[in-house]
């Protein structure tokens, strides 16, 4: 998760737990020490779709059986 300060601008990465702990994060007098209204969050969590998921299979199955054919086309 991308977070950003909006008084200074900053930005940084987290996971989701480290988010939680930077948001409900108390001092000694029980008070939240970062405040949720400061900052903005952005999820930059990327998926790959099926086709280029599939097409990579595809792709990487043509190239084994390449490989194999030459190594046997070569060796034997």
């Amino acid at each position: 998760m991308l977070i950003t300060n909006k008084n200074t601008g900053s930005s940084f990465n987290l996971s989701p737990k480290e988010t939680a702990d930077f948001f409900y994060t108390k001092n000694a007098n029980g008070k939240y020490i970062n405040s949720r209204q400061d900052y903005t969050i952005k999820d930059n969590k990327k998926e790959i779709s099926d086709m280029k998921f599939f097409l990579a299979i595809i792709g990487l199955l043509a190239l084994s059986y390449a490989s194999f054919y030459l190594f046997l086309q070569f060796n034997y």
